[in-house]
């Protein structure tokens, strides 16, 4: 935000604080609307709105009124997608709900590291910062695309299967 967007550094409270309530009602919209979807749909489509703004910022980061409101979307979209995940993660771990819930937060931890060393990686090679949002984008639509076969494999027969069914 003071690099590329301009901002000084007394707004950066003031920023952190609209992030802020980005993350919060990103979680409230994503509770509202968790009894019109599915988790899946909820978490494919945060999915595409969070890569669609990352490269948005990559483009229009120079401009101060752009990177707020990208940033307040990037926010709300993160955490609109951690508890659709999270109830995804829970309906396939029958059996081992505690064991698929730390699996769960292993994933988010390892996809907070691997989006930072990809970041730093952009950094490492000299590029604009605003670079960083670009491998940020890749991996939300390649989560989305994995979302996406998910679905697709769930829907077909072969998928679903008895416990202890022979075929």
């Amino acid at each position: 935000m003071m690099y590329v967007s301009g901002f000084s550094e007394a707004t950066m409270p003031m920023i952190m604080m609209l992030a802020g309530l980005g993350m919060v009602l990103g979680n409230m919209v994503s509770g509202k609307i968790s009894t019109r979807f599915s988790p899946l749909r909820i978490a494919a489509i945060t999915n595409f709105i969070i890569a669609a703004a990352l490269l948005l910022i990559f483009f229009f980061a120079f401009q101060k009124t752009a990177s707020l409101s990208l940033a307040f979307i990037s926010c709300a979209g993160l955490f609109a997608l951690s508890a659709p995940l999270q109830i995804l993660l829970l309906q396939n771990a029958k059996g081992g709900e505690m064991l698929g819930a730390a699996g769960g937060q292993i994933a988010f931890n390892l996809g907070s590291a691997v989006g930072a060393w990809c970041g730093g990686m952009m950094l490492s090679a000299q590029l604009a910062f605003n670079y960083v949002a670009l491998p940020a984008a890749v991996l939300s639509l390649s989560a989305m695309l994995s979302l996406i076969c998910y679905s697709r494999l769930k829907s077909r027969p072969a998928f679903h299967f008895e416990a202890g069914a022979t075929s």
